[in-house]
Order: structure tokens, then sequence, then C-alpha cells
């Protein structure tokens, strides 16, 4: 498809994000780890012959349309759906997050005016990341049953910890794959684990009614009842910004539907988020979070602070965000901002991603940045969306949540950012550098089309157009080294449980990563980070953009005011009642 399509905020429909992924031995082949200094690509046979094996098999399961920036050929918007490839066992490994994670120290937050030394978490020798003691207590919770809520302040490994629990709950509940329901505030934050908004689970809309009312709205729903009554356990992710009486309504609307007095009609709860971060979406007054629900406390069972910080490693800039997160900043800590508004030192050709709070602003920075590519080659790929609700608003909007972009341009010489993981040290997060495009008739691309297209495995020409040229990106490792590899396209879908697709889009799993918006930064990792905290307007949202950095040394901030420094006296009242793991196993 080609052109912009807007998203309006109609919801409908339970989908669960799965990514389909070729049978291309491009997404798991090895490339070549290259140590600093950077070294000029050769011409040897051996890496020729390398490269030409892997995109021989990835050609026919690529569905990305290229768009040549100087033509106005577009890709027919009747053209269906390329057909499923048959997926390929992932690695262990492929769910972790960020790098920053595997490697770092860590620093314990005991109390939240002081931190002491920890132990950090080490991956283990197969590559997965090892969860901590406090970690896999509170997954023990869940798989007992219990309902529970967990928070932690930024990079202490609440994503990872989710998707460990995710992976867990689906292999204990294998033969009723509709038992876990996986939701979360936010159509961003539904997508990155693998799921949808809690509105769109629930069947209520934007839940303005009273509870009798969407009970009663429900119950119209087949599909939407049928969720209801098959869910035994529901996890919702990003609660910061659920609304304290839509928390009731959904408990009081499953009581009703599955007849059931308990809290959400004796669904069990896994409930995370950081109430620190982003608050409840309010037209005005003072939001009510979640914790002030009625129904909280009978919902969940157990509350946890998880201390164990991944993200950084010095304890002065963790006391720093930490004194910033309860807004509440010493002199010290306001002369140690105010004294990072000096730029970034890097030699390495990457540069800090500066974050901004509205979408518009990140949009208008990227393209600036692109523009200023002089000479250099360009290429527009056009993502390949599709599925029943593709061309409706609500698929629109769905699609919408997806990271990939519906348009990518990119030039040699762009700064870019992996959307999905790719191998142990080549994930989410990502930062690299766009070095050139793959001609694949170059490297003999075509020499297995016959065959596949023989073998049945290969769409008709017709129904779709192969990228003549793909990006190959020199990407940064956690450990310093570069490696270059060739990115190709890879398709995200939102399914219902019983398997229908609803939307799918095929777009090669990179951004543009000179600006990227707070919001879609929550739970990233980024090792330099530019923000302008001027541009801040919520309680929030300065936490939130500063700890993503990973360091002091990679964080520039602008027009740092402490008056920009908001928390809720609300959520510093109430997070004093949470419990740590060291005082829950000494009861």
């Amino acid at each position: 498809m080609s052109g912009s399509s807007s998203a309006k905020s109609s919801q409908s429909g339970l989908g669960t994000l799965r990514r389909d992924f070729s049978s291309s031995s491009l997404a798991s082949q090895p490339t070549e780890a290259i140590s600093p200094p950077t070294k000029p690509l050769t011409a040897s046979d051996k890496r020729m012959a390398s490269i030409q094996a892997a995109i021989a098999k990835a050609r026919v399961a690529q569905g990305v349309t290229l768009a040549d920036t100087n033509t106005k050929k577009r890709p027919s918007e009747s053209a269906p759906e390329p057909p499923t490839k048959k997926k390929r066992q992932l690695p262990g490994s492929w769910d972790e997050p960020a790098p920053a994670v595997k490697s770092r120290p860590v620093t314990n937050t005991r109390s939240f005016d002081s931190i002491p030394p920890a132990t950090a978490a080490r991956p283990s020798k197969s590559g997965k990341i090892e969860l901590s003691e406090e970690q896999k207590y509170v997954k023990s919770l869940v798989l007992s049953g219990k309902s529970i809520f967990y928070t932690g302040s930024a990079g202490t490994g609440k994503s990872v910890l989710l998707r460990d629990i995710i992976t867990a709950l689906k292999q204990k509940y294998a033969r009723s794959p509709d038992a876990v329901a996986i939701t979360a505030s936010t159509g961003i934050a539904a997508c990155n684990i693998g799921g949808v908004t809690v509105h769109s689970f629930a069947g209520v809309g934007i839940a303005v009614e009273p509870a009798d009312v969407l009970a009663s709205k429900v119950r119209k729903n087949q599909k939407a009842a049928g969720r209801w009554q098959r869910t035994k356990v529901l996890i919702i992710d990003e609660v910061s910004m659920v609304d304290g009486d839509f928390f009731d309504k959904l408990s009081q609307v499953g009581s009703k539907i599955r007849r059931n007095e308990k809290p959400f009609g004796g669904i069990q709860l896994i409930v995370t988020g950081d109430f620190f971060q982003l608050p409840p979406v309010m037209k005005g007054g003072t939001p009510k979070f979640a914790f002030e629900a009625k129904l909280w406390k009978q919902a969940i069972e157990l509350e946890f602070n998880l201390t164990k910080v991944f993200r950084q490693s010095d304890e002065t800039f963790i006391q720093m965000l930490n004194e910033m997160r309860f807004g509440r900043l010493s002199q010290e800590s306001i002369a140690r901002f105010k004294a990072l508004s000096r730029p970034v030192h890097y030699e390495d050709g990457l540069e800090p991603t500066e974050l901004f709070p509205r979408r518009e602003d990140v949009d208008r920075a990227n393209s600036d940045r692109l523009r200023g590519i002089e000479g250099s080659e360009s290429r527009t790929y056009v993502a390949t969306d599709g599925g029943p609700m593709a061309s409706l608003d609500s698929g629109k909007k769905l699609l919408s949540n997806f990271m990939s972009p519906e348009r990518l341009t990119l030039r040699t010489g762009a700064q870019v950012m992996l959307i999905k993981n790719k191998e142990d040290d080549l994930v989410n997060g990502s930062i690299g550098t766009v070095l050139r495009f793959v001609d694949p008739a170059k490297y003999g691309m075509d020499e297995e089309e016959p065959a596949q297209k023989k073998a049945g495995t290969a769409p008709k020409a017709k129904t779709m157009v192969t990228p003549d040229r793909f990006p190959e990106v020199e990407f940064k490792l956690p450990n310093g080294a570069r490696r270059r590899t060739i990115i190709t396209g890879e398709t995200s879908k939102v399914e219902l449980p019983n398997g229908e697709v609803q939307v799918s889009r095929n777009q090669l799993p990179l951004i543009l990563a000179w600006a990227m918006s707070i919001h879609k930064s929550q739970g990233q990792t980024l090792d330099r980070v530019k923000v302008d905290l001027g541009k801040v307007f919520e309680k929030g949202q300065a936490y939130v953009a500063l700890s993503r950095a990973t360091s002091l040394e990679g964080l520039q901030v602008l027009g740092f005011d402490s008056s920009k420094v908001m928390a809720h006296s609300k959520v510093i009242e109430w997070s004093k009642t949470l419990k740590t793991y060291d005082q829950t196993t000494l009861d």
C-alpha cells in the first residue's frame, strides 16, 4: 500500500500480535563481528559467497515493496497478502530485551533514599538472561496462581520479567491458548508484548458508561463475552496509564459476565508498570490511579517493588534518577544535571538519540537529518499491509501501533534502530548506520526463484514486488564491536485467538534513530541520549526520558529546570507501602 493512513480512536476485536518470520537464513545466520576501529568492506570471495548464499534463500520470503524515490511507481492496493510461511523455531533468547541488561553491573535500591551495591544478574552460557532472585520469586508466585502487581524504577527488568512470565504461562496453559489474555494500557505497549489494548480485550470501547451498561454491551458481543469466559489469566502492562474508575469497571464487568462475585470474575491478574512514569490520560482534573480503585486491594493479592537496577551501573547516576523519580532533587543532583548541557563526546559516528514529547517533532527532526545527507543513495520502502481489517478505521488503528512505519525512507549514512531481535547481541534497540544498498541481482538472488515457485512456496510474481536492494547496516554491539548485516523484511500480525489474521504488516524492522518520542522510548535502553526538558509538559516525562540513558557520559540535558521534575504526591505516599523481595522473605 502507499500513502499515509489516519488512525481514529475506535478499537474493536481482540488480536494477539505474533511475528511471522520467513525461513530466510538471514534471520539467524551469524554475521561477521568487526572490532573497532571499523575497517572498510573487503571483496574477498569468502564473504561474497556468504552474502550470496544468505540473500539467495531470503528473496521469496520478502513482502516489502520498494519504491524508488525518483519514480512514482506504487504497488497495487488490491494485491493480496503473501501466503504465510512456515515459521522457524526462534532461539530461546528472542524475547529478551535490550542488550545493556546482559552485561552491566547492578546496584541494589533497597530503599528509596539509599542505593547500596548489589550483584548483577549474569547471562548464562546459552546467552539467555538469568532472572535475579527477586524476579524468580515474583514468577513463582504467578505460576502458583496469585494475583500480583509488581513495579520498580526504570531499568529494573520489569519487561524482562514480564516476557518470561508470559512464556511460562503459555507453557502452563498450552492446551488452552485462550486462557492467557495479554493486554496493555496503550497500543504501542501492547504490541511490544504481543498483545492488545485492555479496552479491546474487554470489548467495552472507551468505557464511559456505568459498569451495568458495559456488561450488557459485552453480552451482546459474542466474541468479547467468550473471551471473558475463557480467560484464566489477565495480564495488564503499563498500568500507570489505566484510570482507577476504568479498573473498577473492568472488574465489575468480569464479575457480571462470568457470574462470579470475585474481582474480575475470579480471573488471575498480573499487573505491572511504574506509576512514577506516564499517568492516566485525563481531559481535565486530577488523574485517578489504578491503585486508587475501590477494588484494587481485593483484586491484587500481593504487591512488589523490584530493586535491582540493570540499565545503569553508575551509583551516582542511579541516585540522581532515584531522586528525580520521587520529585525531590538534592542540590548536588541539580548541579550535576545542569552540568550535562555539554555535548556528548563520541568518535564512532553514532549520535545521541534525541527524545521529544510529541511525535510531530520526532518526524520533523528525523526528516531534516535525512535530507541533510547530501549526495547519498536513497531508497523508500513501502510496507505491505494485509488482513480483512486493514482498510477499516479500526484496522488502521491497529496498524498505527506497529513500530514499523508504513513508509520508510533510508539513505546511506542514515542512523537507524533495529526494532526486532535478530541474534543474542543484535536485538531490539541496537543502533547502527546504513552503509549501502545491496543489489540482489548482483549476488544471484534470482537463482533459487524458479525452484521455489515450482515447489509452490513462492507467491506469483504479480502478487508482490520484491525490493531490488536491501540495506546493509553496521550495528554497534554491547561490547563495542561492530557487526554488518543485511536487513530484510519481516511480518508482524494481529490475530484472534483462533489464528484469524486481522491485520498484518511486512516492512524492514528499522526506524530512523536520530530522534524518538518519549512515549515510544519506554522500555528502551539507549547508550546516548539527548533531551530538551524545556519541551516536557507532563509529570513523569522527564524521568522517563532521562532514565533511558545508561550513563552520565552518554546523556545530554538541555534546558534543565528542577520545576520540570514532577511526581504525584499520591504516588509517592502509596509507594511507601510496597515491599521488596528482601522485606517479603524476612516476614
